[in-house]
């Protein structure tokens, strides 16, 4: 059940879409609960990646390495992922390979990951642990995003649990109060310009402020 947007709204922006982009990965998604992103978050993603023209990309969450292939399809750009999980290291891998795909797979804990970065980003991807958003943001603010850099963090309304009280599991509450916590913090902020988005699953998208 969708509980960010109506059912029928998710339904005809999806009939929409004419999706040729890994199909395939899409299915064993679907078939082995493995968690990617959303088909209208994919097309909004390559709307803003054909604006931003991005060079170099960082996500922090690769899973099966969907994202990061449609990032790779549809940019130029050099593309590092990081994944916790040595299973979906290993598939995304795998799923590189198959399509040619030449992008920097890191197979650690993402906060020692990220220290180990020593070049600058136009374009950071977040969709890995929900409670670490801030830290993510936080630490490639100071320390790996280019000027004029932008940064997205995925799932950041979490099946509308975010938005409603009454939507949220007792063993979700931690998560959610920090995911609300991050919104206020990047919408707050005064360096960059911050829009949430309610589709897909909600996403977050700031863009630092040339200086």
């Amino acid at each position: 059940m969708n509980r960010i947007n109506n059912e029928y709204i998710s339904s005809f922006i999806e009939d929409m879409i004419i999706d040729k982009d890994f199909l395939e990965l899409r299915r064993y998604a679907e078939v082995e609960s493995v968690p990617i992103m959303k088909l209208e978050t994919k097309e909004f993603l390559k709307s803003l990646l054909s604006i931003k023209k991005p060079k170099s990309i960082l996500e922090i969450g690769t899973a099966i390495g969907y994202s990061s292939l449609v990032f790779d399809k549809y940019t130029d750009a050099n593309i590092t992922t990081i994944e916790l999980s040595e299973d979906m290291a290993r598939l995304a891998q795998e799923n590189f390979n198959k399509y040619n795909a030449r992008i920097n797979l890191i197979n650690n804990d993402a906060e020692k990951a990220l220290t180990k970065l020593n070049q600058g980003f136009d374009f950071v991807f977040i969709d890995a642990n929900k409670s670490n958003y801030k830290f993510y943001f936080d630490y490639v603010d100071k320390n790996l995003l280019n000027n004029g850099g932008v940064i997205v963090a995925d799932n950041i309304l979490f099946r509308g649990e975010v938005c409603n009280d009454d939507l949220v599991e007792k063993r979700k509450i931690t998560i959610v109060k920090r995911l609300r916590n991050f919104l206020a913090y990047i919408t707050r902020r005064d360096d960059y310009q911050t829009s949430i988005i309610p589709i897909g699953d909600g996403i977050s998208v700031s863009v630092k402020e040339e200086k």
